[in-house]
């Protein structure tokens, strides 16, 4: 017996334009694999990732698909939200929050609590600091030692 669109197995959809390369995302296929969660991928026709991921979650049994699209956007969709409101958007270049995004995808079906994209790290890293920062830094790193000495 099939269900959804012809897919038999509960899974999270994740659907994809043919104008990509799925090595481009594997980090978010990584994600919903660390959390136990099958997903199903598949090429679409479309190129938008918010069309594509609404259709993947409308098709997936679990009502939770994932849309990858030419537009540079990778999307988190929930079959019960409205179409123009995607429940985590990110850019494809975002390999540290791709994998956020697919263990989101996964603990969305587990009903646990999101992760942050902050975990990543990657905002700090591509931050600047002040130099008023480092100097305040640096001023409490010498208070330290002062009163360590």
């Amino acid at each position: 017996m099939t269900i959804n669109n012809g897919s038999a197995r509960p899974a999270i959809h994740v659907y994809y334009s043919p104008l990509l390369n799925d090595s481009s995302f594997r980090p978010l296929l990584y994600g919903m694999e660390e959390e136990g969660v099958p997903s199903v991928l598949k090429k679409k026709e479309g190129n938008n990732s918010l069309e594509l991921g609404h259709q993947a979650a409308t098709d997936s049994i679990l009502g939770v698909g994932i849309g990858v699209g030419a537009d540079n956007q990778i999307v988190l969709h929930y079959a019960k939200l409205p179409k123009d409101q995607p429940l985590f958007q990110i850019k494809q270049n975002e390999k540290n929050k791709q994998r956020i995004l697919g263990s989101n995808a996964a603990r969305l079906v587990k009903g646990i609590p999101f992760k942050t994209f902050q975990e990543t790290g990657e905002d700090e890293a591509n931050s600047t600091i002040s130099a008023e920062e480092i100097a305040r830094i640096v001023k409490k790193v010498l208070q330290r030692l002062e009163e360590i000495t």
